[in-house]
């Protein structure tokens, strides 16, 4: 490759974009050419040496353990921490095809960069910037595994409905409650089974995705089309021994023949359990919490309606915003989690409606194709 292409590439990259052309001249006429083989290693985890490396061509794989951790191509570079700080490597990379590099080490760095204040104090705001995304990356990846805690734990409250089943049966077995047939106990138990064989799967799905968020491994999100009553009747079902429903009435109130849309039934349960709880809290004991599905421009619209207080006015710009909640004991995760998931996993739409002391209505909508 030229000296005029690596240059071009040099300059290209946010760290080195301040040094002018002379500068960049002298470093790549002094600066070695590195060419690595398919799957040749080019520095190990742990490895103690003070060099940055910039990829002219191919690409190089950066891993650590068993973990990848990127794919980095021309223009791109790495390795740049240890010119500033003497620290063993923090990753291992390889090539994974043929791969050409220019070597920055320590001494070309101190000769032809370090010399330039002015140059060095860009390179320490480029560096102060990355971490400050890294940051924010972190932070994102922590806010979704507390959505993901969230979410689980209104799956156990589901168990409830399990445990007031085994203890009636167990009353009825005892001969401690004679207001239950043997043929009734066993009809009970057998939707008791249902009940955490289905908890079991979901909190297995949850926890399932929780792990491949944290090890970036990305998996196909599969949609089918199919009704959406069902998992309106399973989630209520689960959800009638949660305190925040306790003495209030779910209903489902279905409006035409056609009630399908394209979906993944976990992941919409877990939004119906979010507004419905959401909707029981603000509920008066004996009040009614409303669920209408309904179908129209090849959009399926679900609306959970309460008769509550409303949402006052100083909150509702701020709804949807990071981790703010009007509960005495809420985190404010499960809106976030039913934005997410309705919105960028479905393409559809999450929406309120709301008027102080008559109460809230959320909508969202899932494609009916």
């Amino acid at each position: 490759m030229s000296n005029s292409r690596k240059i071009e590439l040099l300059q290209e990259t946010d760290l080195l974009s301040c040094f002018d052309e002379s500068t960049l001249s002298k470093l790549v006429e002094h600066c070695r050419e590195i060419s690595l083989a398919p799957k040749e290693v080019l520095f190990n985890e742990d490895d103690l040496e003070n060099a940055m490396y910039l990829i002219l061509e191919g690409e190089l794989e950066v891993f650590k353990g068993p973990k990848q951790i990127a794919i980095l191509g021309p223009g791109q570079y790495l390795g740049e921490m240890s010119l500033i700080e003497s620290k063993a490597r923090s990753a291992s990379a390889r090539a994974q095809q043929t791969t050409l590099l220019i070597e920055i080490n320590e001494e070309h760095f101190h000769t032809y960069l370090a010399s330039e204040p002015q140059a060095l104090l860009s390179i320490m705001r480029t560096l102060s910037s990355r971490i400050r995304n890294d940051l924010e990356t972190m932070m994102k990846d922590l806010r979704q595994l507390s959505i993901f805690t969230h979410d689980i734990r209104n799956f156990l409250s589901t168990l409830g409905l399990a445990e007031l089943t085994i203890e009636d049966s167990i009353e009825m077995f005892e001969g401690t409650n004679s207001s239950h047939k043997k043929r009734d106990g066993l009809e009970d138990i057998e939707q008791c089974q249902h009940v955490v064989e289905t908890v079991r799967t979901n909190l297995m799905e949850l926890l399932d995705s929780s792990l491949n968020h944290v090890k970036k491994i990305k998996t196909e999100y599969v949609r089918s089309k199919q009704s959406i009553l069902p998992v309106i009747e399973e989630t209520i079902a689960g959800l009638t021994t949660h305190p925040q429903l306790h003495n209030k009435t779910i209903s489902i109130l279905p409006e035409g023949d056609s009630l399908d849309a394209v979906f993944y039934p976990l992941d919409i349960q877990r939004v119906l359990q979010n507004l419905i709880i959401n909707a029981g809290y603000v509920t008066e004991s004996g009040g009614p919490v409303d669920v209408r599905v309904t179908q129209n421009n090849g959009l399926l619209k679900v609306s959970v309606i309460d008769k509550g207080c409303g949402i006052p006015e100083d909150v509702q710009g701020y709804l949807f915003k990071d981790t703010l909640t009007t509960k005495k004991d809420g985190n404010g995760l499960g809106l976030l989690s039913c934005k997410g998931i309705i919105e960028e996993n479905h393409q559809g739409k999450l929406w309120f409606e709301t008027e102080v002391g008559k109460g809230t209505t959320f909508h969202f909508t899932l494609p009916a194709h």
